[in-house]
């Protein structure tokens, strides 16, 4: 049987701290989604501020990010440079084939296919990972 992948919907970065330190627990490495209306907001310059704020305080191996771009191609391209670990992207065929060849050669994976869990309105998320992961073992 397949695995399951999990990625969390956050907002914040104390978010995304309380999701990689709940999910140390269970040893596991969280994938933290952000949705296209953030990154529209700040721009692409606060998802590489945010991952390498993440980076100082964690570590490049405790976390992977997932990042919506939405129907904005350059935004992907963008994504790609910075080489964030996963993005989905909605467009065309012909355009999807193509930022697939951009992001095979920069090691990203595009579209992937990953259960969300919206954890912005969560208080404890530690219950969340515990009914999730308890299951699967």
């Amino acid at each position: 049987m397949k695995k399951k992948f999990y990625a969390f919907s956050i907002n914040t970065l104390q978010q995304a701290e309380n999701i990689i330190l709940v999910s140390k627990i269970y040893k596991i490495k969280p994938i933290l989604y952000l949705k296209s209306y953030i990154i529209k907001g700040f721009g692409p310059e606060f998802i590489f501020t945010f991952k390498n704020m993440l980076v100082s305080k964690f570590g490049k191996s405790s976390f992977k990010l997932f990042v919506d771009c939405g129907y904005n191609s350059s935004l992907c391209i963008r994504m790609v440079d910075i080489k964030i670990d996963f993005i989905k992207l909605r467009a065309n065929s012909i355009i999807l084939s193509k930022i697939k060849n951009i992001t095979n050669k920069n090691m990203v994976l595009l579209n992937p296919s990953f259960n969300i869990i919206d954890c912005r309105n969560r208080k404890n998320i530690n219950l969340k990972l515990k009914k999730l992961y308890s299951k699967d073992k």
